[in-house]
């Protein structure tokens, strides 16, 4: 199994590493499996990783947590870059390499963390590494509540590459892990149940979690890829951002709420089910953060509501054109701009307060 689990890390580290587009997350996710794959080819040498880096393996279990929370940063963060302050992430990783150096100096085995009776050199490891993991899961969570709630303000449709639905998944399956591994063998009625047990039990583990990461990980593409792919648009971007911290004055707010709504009505960008705010934004020359107050504040309303109550009266105005008479509700539906029937019953029901069949029903009455 170690074998398989080996060679699956390694490929998978390249998969990401060459994978296109270029986005920071892939580089990410590459290194998270390199990260395994040498873990598990400590397992497979038998002087241990120590042999060949001092520090061995054990520091290096302190970088998964955070490895994969910028993972989800990058994913959610519309302009995430890395800065200065994220290296504290890094901080136990060198500390635990420092006291591993100072402290052990024996080759360490994983099953040596399966015992009750461990020494205390390696319990305090063991307990850093489950505060580890309860802390970066925290906060992931956070991040992922974080994230669906601001969906809206700059997407016009939700799908599941928006959501990241699947990093619950992922979140489950480390916690179920962790909590056999750190702390059940600290019972001692662990040992009838067999310390090789445990061990296998939390190797199969992590390589269903590779194998899912590697799944999930291809199939998800980055979130935010609309944004300014060269430097000078970017630099353009922050320098407006120090200019709109301080708000819109009402009129500017009232201004900016008449260019969007024209815009909308004559361009018909709802008609696309990809539209986001960034591509609002370019079109109209006006930062995100100035849509956005203009949005939320003056039309009293998010951006995914604005652009579906467009769609939702594109869809009322198809179904009452004769020359679309011969085309079905969700196909009037696509051509409105919703990407899917669900979504389209949700925000019909949600916009007008009945459901598309009503409404028909409704219309045809009073006809």
């Amino acid at each position: 199994m170690l074998y398989l689990l080996t060679l699956q890390s390694i490929i998978s580290a390249l998969v990401f590493s060459l994978r296109r587009p270029r986005h920071v997350s892939n580089y990410l996710l590459s290194l998270w499996f390199a990260i395994n794959a040498l873990s598990f080819i400590g397992l497979l040498i038998p002087g241990g990783l120590v042999s060949f880096i001092k520090i061995g393996y054990l520091p290096f279990l302190f970088l998964n947590g955070p490895i994969f929370m910028f993972y989800v940063r990058s994913q959610i963060d519309i302009d995430f870059r890395f800065k200065w302050s994220h290296a504290l992430n890094l901080l136990p990783f060198f500390f635990i390499s420092v006291y591993r150096l100072i402290s052990i100096s024996e080759s360490v085995k994983t099953t040596s963390f399966y015992n009750p009776g461990m020494p205390l050199k390696y319990l305090i490891i063991y307990t850093l590494i489950c505060a580890s993991v309860i802390i970066y899961l925290t906060v992931i969570f956070i991040l992922l509540i974080r994230h669906n709630r601001n969906i809206k303000n700059y997407f016009s449709s939700k799908s599941q590459r928006l959501t990241l639905n699947w990093v619950v998944i992922i979140m489950i399956i480390i916690a179920v892990s962790n909590i056999f591994q750190y702390f059940v063998p600290l019972f001692y009625n662990f040992l009838q149940i067999g310390v090789d047990l445990g061990f296998w039990f939390n190797q199969f583990n992590l390589g269903m979690l590779g194998f899912l990461l590697l799944v999930f990980g291809l199939l998800q593409p980055p979130i935010y890829i609309d944004q300014p792919v060269n430097q000078e648009e970017r630099k353009e971007q922050i320098q407006h951002s120090k200019y709109t911290r301080s708000g819109l004055n009402k009129h500017q707010l009232g201004q900016h709420a008449l260019t969007i709504q024209k815009y909308i009505e004559t361009n018909k960008p709802y008609l696309n089910p990809d539209y986001n705010l960034e591509l609002m934004a370019r079109d109209l020359n006006i930062t995100r953060q100035n849509l956005s107050q203009t949005i939320n504040d003056e039309m009293g309303k998010n951006f995914y509501q604005l652009i579906n109550e467009f769609r939702v009266a594109a869809f009322k105005q198809y179904l009452n054109d004769p020359k679309m008479s011969h085309i079905n509700f969700l196909g009037l539906a696509y051509e409105a701009g919703f990407n899917s029937k669900s979504s389209f019953y949700r925000l019909f029901k949600e916009v007008t307060g009945e459901t598309p069949t009503e409404y028909r029903q409704r219309l045809n009455k009073e006809i």
